[in-house]
C-alpha cells in the first residue's frame, strides 16, 4: 500500500541549505546602479555583510560585502562577483554546507539551481530552529545505538544498576537511578538505560570493556563526546547561539564528524 512508505519512514531529517537560508524573493538587494555609498547604508541599518546587486534584467552576478564583519563604512565594502568559490548547490546538506564554512572559512554562500541564483546562506543562519533540530535529531540517534549497542552486548538492567550503585562520583548518575527507582515503585515498565545521559552512556563504555572493542581509548572518546556534548547543551537550550565566534564552525563540523565515526564503528559491531 502507498501508506507504507510513512509507516516506514526512519525519521532522520534530513535538511538542505534552502531551508536554513533566504531565498532571492525575500532578501533585501540594491540596484547595479547604486553606489558603494548606497550599499554601506542599506547594510549598516540592516546589519548586513552581504548585500546582492540586482541587474536590469532581475538577475544577480554581483554583491556587496564587507571585508572586515560587521564594519559597514565605505572603506570597508567592496564589490564582488558571484562565482564557483562562493557559491552551493541549494539542495546541498546542511552538513555538507557546515563541512564547507569550515573548510573554507567563509561566512557566506549564495545558492543556485545550477542557472541562476537563487538565494543565501550565512553562518548566522546556522541558528536558525532547523538546524537545532537537525542535530538534536543525530545526537538522539547516537544516544539510542549507544543504548542499543549495551544491550547488544548483553549487559542486563540489573548489571548496569549494579555498576550505578556503586558510582559517586557524577549527580546525573546519582539522579538516573533515583528516579529509575522511584518509577520502578510505580510499576513503569522502562529500561534503566532510558534515565542515562550521554556522559553515563560514555561511562558505561568506559567501565564494561567496550572501548576495546571499538578500536577507541578512554582519551579520545573523551575528546569526541566533549564536543559532542558541548552541542547537545546549546540545541537543548534553544536560547543559545550555536555561532558564536570564528571558531564556531570548526566545532559544529567536528562534533558532526565525531557522531558519524561513533554510529559507524558500532553499526560496524553489532
Amino acid at each position: 500500500m502507498k501508506e507504507l512508505a510513512h509507516f516506514k519512514d526512519p525519521g532522520n531529517p534530513k535538511i538542505s541549505v534552502a531551508l536554513a537560508g533566504i531565498n532571492k524573493l525575500d532578501w533585501i538587494n540594491i540596484c547595479e546602479s547604486k553606489t558603494i555609498k548606497d550599499a554601506s547604508q542599506i547594510m549598516s541599518a540592516y546589519k548586513f555583510d552581504v548585500l546582492p546587486i540586482i541587474n536590469k534584467d532581475n538577475s544577480y552576478s554581483h554583491y556587496y560585502t564587507t571585508i572586515r564583519w560587521s564594519d559597514y563604512s565605505t572603506g570597508n565594502i567592496i564589490k564582488k562577483e558571484i562565482d564557483a568559490s562562493n557559491t552551493l548547490y541549494y539542495l546541498t546538506s546542511i552538513e555538507d554546507a557546515i563541512n564547507k564554512f569550515d573548510s573554507s572559512k567563509s561566512n557566506y554562500f549564495f545558492l543556485d539551481n545550477l542557472s541562476e541564483t537563487v538565494g543565501l546562506i550565512t553562518i548566522g543562519n546556522l541558528n536558525c530552529k532547523h538546524v537545532y533540530l537537525y542535530l538534536y535529531n543525530l545526537i538522539i540517534q547516537l544516544e539510542h545505538k549507544m543504548g542499543e549497542y549495551i544491550y547488544n552486548n548483553g549487559v542486563s538492567d540489573n548489571t548496569l544498576i549494579k555498576l550505578f550503585e556503586n558510582r559517586t562520583e557524577s549527580n546525573n548518575g546519582k539522579d538516573a537511578l533515583f528516579r529509575y527507582n522511584e518509577d520502578n515503585k510505580k510499576g513503569y515498565d522502562y529500561t534503566f538505560i532510558e534515565y542515562l545521559y550521554l556522559t553515563d552512556l560514555v561511562y558505561i563504555f568506559k567501565n564494561l570493556g567496550f572501548l576495546e572493542h571499538l578500536n577507541l581509548t578512554a582519551s579520545k572518546l573523551d575528546k569526541m563526546i566533549h564536543r559532542i556534548n558541548a552541542i547537545r547543551l546549546v540545541v537543548a537550550h534553544p536560547n543559545k547561539s550555536l555561532i558564536v565566534d570564528d571558531t564556531s564552525t570548526t566545532k559544529l563540523n567536528e562534533a558532526i564528524k565525531n557522531i558519524d565515526v561513533l554510529m559507524n564503528l558500532m553499526n560496524h559491531q553489532i
